[in-house]
């Protein structure tokens, strides 16, 4: 039919479909007790103040929300941005921020709002990223990561992919699924290739705030201490990691005020915007971090277990940071297989977070997100153990 837009055959099948048909087959003894893995949803809970204020706040479900944002909603945002990032200069202010109804929408309908010949991804990478390519039949360029570059893009790679060729580059850090972190040096070389050739940077952050270790650097940071500022650069944070409420779908976006500018307007015709109840409750869990580091506690937990029985593995190294193991298992899709069938876990195949028919960077990997209680974590862990010791 002519009226359909066949860019969309270039994407691929989202992950969690392609993982139900995987599995749709395999028997287990009881579905009810499967576990799932697969997905990067925390179970950990939540503050209580977040029930007590949509309660309290709940005759404002009947108000349409400003697009950008409430006053206390903007200044949680600055103010967090300050805190969490040490900045000293005030280089940035509310014409650089915007808020989103989750990360994800965002991620994908930025592109719209820019004109770029192509558009890079880290291959692995989310799956949003893909979505840009839907308009102005937009080329993506993957470029695959490896334990080589600590899973981070090759910059002399990256910066020949851009010569006089204005492109939109995705780059998420902490990375997803390996969790890696960039170094402050690699992400001011990073800014410095971005905007010699005229390319804009968009960058993941939703997981920098869950480390057990050494804190991650964020972008902002790196354009603290340069003369342009944001200019060139979007940075994404959400809730939906750090404060584990992923159904709230609250998020926001600091960058180059003229981008923020053109995508408020865009936004104000097309998107959906945070519901006031939300933007309310949102403030507070920005301002809040009480929760955020009682959940952190956990996951240090989670991960000192699997250090102590997963590091006699060779596929196993332990992250800097987001809450997945990113372990090569030899072949990804069988090893999911397996682990269902015997232990009634679902994991994520690395090769359905890639691209190549060749050459996919994922296809040896698996994709475990230690998402839930400690108790089943463990309980997890030992079960990958056990099918570990299998191959």
């Amino acid at each position: 039919m002519r009226y359909l837009n066949n860019n969309i055959e270039k994407i691929s099948e989202y992950p969690f479909s392609r993982l139900r048909k995987l599995l749709s087959k395999e028997k287990i003894n009881n579905q009810n007790k499967s576990l799932d893995l697969s997905i990067g949803q925390p179970y950990h809970k939540f503050p209580s103040f977040v029930k007590q204020i949509l309660y309290k706040e709940n005759t404002k479900w009947g108000l349409y929300p400003p697009i950008n944002g409430i006053q206390v909603l903007r200044e949680s945002y600055l103010n967090w941005l300050k805190i969490r990032y040490n900045l000293k200069k005030p280089f940035f202010g509310d014409e650089n921020i915007m808020p989103l109804s989750g990360t994800r929408e965002g991620l994908f309908s930025i592109s719209l709002v820019l004109l770029t010949k192509q558009i890079i991804i880290p291959n692995p990478f989310y799956q949003v990223y893909l979505g840009a390519s839907l308009f102005n039949n937009l080329p993506i360029v993957l470029l695959n990561t490896s334990s080589k570059e600590n899973y981070l893009f090759d910059l002399e790679k990256l910066q020949n992919c851009v010569k006089d060729k204005p492109s939109l580059i995705y780059f998420c850090n902490p990375s997803n699924p390996q969790g890696k972190c960039a170094s402050q040096d690699y992400l001011k070389n990073l800014i410095n290739i971005i905007r010699r050739h005229n390319s804009i940077l968009v960058l993941d952050e939703c997981y920098t705030d869950i480390y057990t270790e050494k804190k991650p650097i964020g972008g902002i940071q790196v354009c603290e201490n340069t003369k342009e500022g944001l200019k060139n650069i979007l940075i994404f944070h959400s809730l939906s990691k750090r404060s584990s409420v992923a159904g709230l779908r609250s998020g926001f976006v600091t960058g180059d005020k003229s981008i923020i500018s053109l995508f408020k307007k865009l936004r104000s015709y097309s998107a959906p915007t945070i519901p006031l109840p939300i933007q309310i409750v949102s403030s507070k869990l920005w301002r809040d971090e009480k929760h955020v580091e009682e959940s952190r506690n956990m996951y240090k937990i989670k991960f000192d277990y699997a250090d102590k029985v997963l590091s006699k593995h060779a596929c196993y190294q332990r992250p800097d940071a987001g809450f997945y193991l990113w372990l090569n298992v030899g072949n990804g899709e069988r090893f999911a297989k397996d682990l269902y069938k015997n232990h009634s876990l679902k994991v994520m195949p690395g090769a359905y977070l890639s691209k190549g028919k060749y050459n996919n960077p994922g296809k040896s990997f698996i994709r475990v997100s230690l998402v839930h209680n400690i108790s089943k974590c463990k309980e997890a862990i030992n079960k990958i153990d056990a099918q570990l010791k299998c191959i």
